[in-house]
């Protein structure tokens, strides 16, 4: 009787330990598909993060980048450089996305730089010379329905504000010793202009000894200013603000007319771009103030 009931306690109990064997594998394994799911999300999710992180990058560097300025490019001639700066400073504040890029130079050297297919950028022309309009009109360069005269510049003779001795035109010529400062022609419009009078008044017998061509206006500005030269011929622009000169006469009428400065728009130019928006501002109310303020009439 006895060995009957160890017996029975013995089969009931290896069948607890059959029952415990089997539920801790039901675990294990649960536990160990739960870890494959575990892992499978979290790869899942950290893949999901790279690409979302990979795309907020893509997403910075193109709000980074800035779009390009629309460039305007102008020809223009090098007496206008000191009016057009305080012109595209002003446009520029108020055109945001437009720039201005500005050739200077001698009237001559432009004009044959355009006809020579030298500047091809160019969408505004800004000069002075007739002939040159003339000239790139024919060549199909400028479109003459948008050509127009716009300023007016003069030549002048000027002297020291403390120099007595030179009151009036005809005083530079009474005195085989008065010198004289012009800019070099080669370089500068008014000295092409003040060389074109002078040889007008051959007649008067100025020296020639008397006279020198300096490389630039503030060159013949320092050369007068500091007395090493009595008077000067510059434009009037030149010194409308300089209160260290004062301006005698201006060129007789007689053998040089006034400079006249036109505006000229490329055939390329189409309406409504930035060029001929700034084109159309360099005739404006404000750009004629700004003119005047630097001595060009108007």
């Amino acid at each position: 009787m006895i060995r009957k009931n160890v017996l029975g306690w013995a089969l009931l109990l290896s069948l607890c330990v059959i029952l415990a064997a089997c539920s801790n594998n039901d675990e294990s394994s649960d536990n160990e598909s739960e870890t494959d799911e575990t892992r499978e999300t979290e790869t899942s999710t950290k893949e999901e993060a790279e690409d979302a992180s990979e795309e907020a990058d893509d997403t910075v560097e193109e709000a980074q980048v800035p779009e390009e300025d629309e460039v305007v490019h102008v020809t223009a001639e090098q007496s206008l450089e000191d009016v057009m700066n305080e012109l595209i400073v002003h446009f520029e504040e108020n055109n945001e996305g437009i720039k201005i890029d500005v050739q200077y130079g001698h009237t001559t050297s432009l004009t044959e730089d355009l006809i020579e297919g030298n500047d091809q950028d160019m969408d505004i022309y800004f000069s002075s010379d007739d002939d040159g309009y003339d000239s790139l009109v024919d060549a199909g360069i400028l479109n003459q329905l948008a050509t127009k005269y716009l300023l007016i510049n003069e030549l002048v003779l000027v002297t020291d504000a403390d120099n007595d001795d030179i009151s009036t035109y005809n005083d530079i010529f009474s005195n085989d010793d008065t010198s004289l400062a012009i800019v070099d022609p080669e370089e500068s419009l008014s000295g092409t202009y003040a060389e074109e009078l002078i040889q007008g008044e051959e007649d008067k017998n100025l020296n020639p000894e008397s006279m020198q061509a300096l490389e630039n206006t503030d060159s013949v500005v320092e050369e007068i200013t500091q007395g090493d030269s009595d008077a000067g011929f510059l434009l009037r622009t030149d010194v409308s603000d300089n209160e260290d000169l004062k301006i005698i006469s201006r060129a007789p009428r007689s053998i040089l007319s006034p400079l006249v400065y036109g505006l000229g728009l490329s055939h390329s130019v189409e309406d409504g771009s930035a060029a001929r928006a700034f084109y159309d501002f360099l005739q404006s109310e404000e750009a004629l103030e700004i003119y005047t303020n630097h001595g060009y009439i108007v």
